[in-house]
């Protein structure tokens, strides 16, 4: 029989996180540790692996404001089906703010024109890089607060006016020397020269409203910058703008006549420019929408692939409640409950939980134009009540020092906890690890089982996909899987 002494002993050792299991990663039975105990009450450990049923979810929109990189374009994706995507963004003074020397005795200025900077690196697009899109820029004349939330699903309609101020015509590759996208230095610029009107209306702005950044963007509003995409017969693309590099902003360009003091005529002119950036004070929003239809399997774990898409198109929905093990297709979480809360005869402890998905890289790299690089990871996350994804935070708090210090509802603030999710291109599997901790709360509170949301991160501007496998079966072959690290123990000999 186990003494008391090693009963104390034994408790913290059946509920330790993984971390110390990882010390070995050739330890595949659950038995490190054993060496520790008394040689003649060794306990057993195991491993349990079981088919994880997920499906492809559609979110009705995404929180899409706040984005480092726009997304623009159109694309029609083989695996995932059509997504259309525009952004919004305003623009900012300078860091030197202040006025534009207008004019003095000496000078005389004028306007040349304003123009539009985008930026991007080489391969910051999906689809056919060669296809061509009319892109243009409108002038949103509503106010936008940098304090409200913006999603993807965002109505435009009415906020801008519907003559564009500015337009060019542009693909992915921009039909540029394969030379210059090999240097990895190169960033592509979109120059786009907006209205003479407008260049004519911000040189005229006072030097009061060139001075607040405040005042600057409550008079100046914002752009919206959409596509059509000319070439029709091609499946499209989608391009990454990167709005947060010094080479996306707004310039203007003036000059001004150097005139003799004497005769007043003009001397020589001289080129001048002001550069408004695009920063993380000015509110930034992707707009974008997606069609499936026919394309993709929602709702269902007896989906031929399940699809992890950017912008949240497709994510993948994960509850642990769905789980079946054993000949007799009971539910895990039963089984479990049995074995840490109701089994009068047996100790068992976690020793880690793994999920595993893996990669159908035959179909992810089956379309030449449609390269779409592996994520190199994902997120497990949860919808808050905001509606928004969001990765757990882990939170936990034993019985034994709940008691210490007369917490009552010490459960209440239980909160699951992910790691790793970072993708193996040996196995070409993610995995995901959480502790014995974190399976113990799932046990206990029915409500942390699930639903879980797969997804990447950022993913409001990541334009590209992964296609997973579902291989259903019993056994380790089984994927996506969930796999138990166990040790067990006779509370009596």
């Amino acid at each position: 029989m186990i003494t008391n002494v090693e009963r104390k002993f034994f408790w913290p050792l059946l509920v330790v996180p993984f971390l110390l299991i990882n010390v070995s990663c050739n330890n595949e039975t659950g038995t490190l540790g054993l060496e520790v105990l008394p040689p003649d009450e060794l306990f057993s450990g195991t491993d349990t692996i079981m088919y994880l049923p997920v499906s492809n979810e559609k979110p009705a929109k995404l929180q899409s404001d706040d984005i480092d990189y726009a997304l623009i374009g159109s694309v029609d994706d083989p695996v995932a089906g059509k997504t259309e995507a525009s952004f919004i963004t305003q623009v900012n003074l300078g860091t030197l703010n202040g006025s534009l020397n207008k004019s003095d005795s000496t000078h005389q200025y004028f306007v040349d024109s304003l123009v539009l900077n985008l930026a991007y690196n080489e391969n910051s697009w999906f689809g056919d890089k060669n296809a061509r899109h009319l892109i243009q820029v409108y002038r949103v004349n509503t106010p936008l607060f940098f304090s409200e939330d913006y999603f993807s699903d965002m109505a435009v309609e009415g906020l801008y006016d519907p003559t564009p101020i500015g337009e060019r015509i542009s693909s992915a590759w921009d039909a540029l020397p394969d030379s210059v996208w090999e240097d990895d230095d190169y960033i592509h610029q979109w120059k786009i020269k907006l209205s003479d009107e407008l260049a004519e209306e911000i040189f005229n702005y006072s030097d009061d409203l060139m001075n607040s950044r405040e005042d600057f963007i409550s008079n100046f509003g914002a752009l919206f910058i959409k596509s059509e995409l000319l070439d029709t017969d091609t499946k499209g693309s989608l391009i990454r703008l990167n709005l947060l590099a010094s080479e996306s902003n707004l310039e203007l360009f003036y000059s001004y006549h150097v005139l003799d003091s004497t005769t007043s005529e003009i001397d020589t002119t001289m080129h001048s420019s002001y550069t408004f950036p695009i920063n993380k004070e000015c509110v930034r929003i992707n707009r974008f929408n997606h069609d499936h239809e026919g394309i993709i399997d929602f709702s269902t774990p007896d989906a031929d692939q399940f699809i992890v898409q950017g912008m949240a198109g497709s994510y993948i929905k994960v509850d642990f409640n769905d789980i079946e093990t054993g000949p007799e297709g009971n539910k895990l979480f039963s089984i479990w409950e049995e074995k840490l809360l109701g089994d009068p005869d047996m100790y068992y402890g976690i020793s880690a939980v793994d999920i595993y998905f893996r990669v159908d890289t035959t179909a992810q790299n089956q379309y030449e134009d449609f390269y779409s690089p592996i994520p190199q990871s994902l997120s497990l996350n949860i919808i808050n009540e905001e509606g928004k994804l969001e990765v757990p935070t882990y939170n936990y708090l034993s019985e034994d020092i709940a008691k210490d210090n007369n917490i009552e509802d010490y459960k209440e603030d239980w909160s699951t906890g992910f790691e790793d999710g970072y993708y193996n291109s040996e196995t070409g599997e993610y995995r995901f690890r959480f502790s014995g901790e974190t399976f113990r709360m799932m046990v206990e509170k029915p409500e942390l089982r699930g639903p879980y949301y797969l997804a990447p991160y950022s993913s409001s501007s990541f334009p590209w996909r992964v296609i997973l496998k579902n291989q259903a079966s019993a056994d380790e072959n089984a994927r996506p899987a969930l796999r138990i690290k166990y040790v067990f123990i006779s509370k009596d000999e």
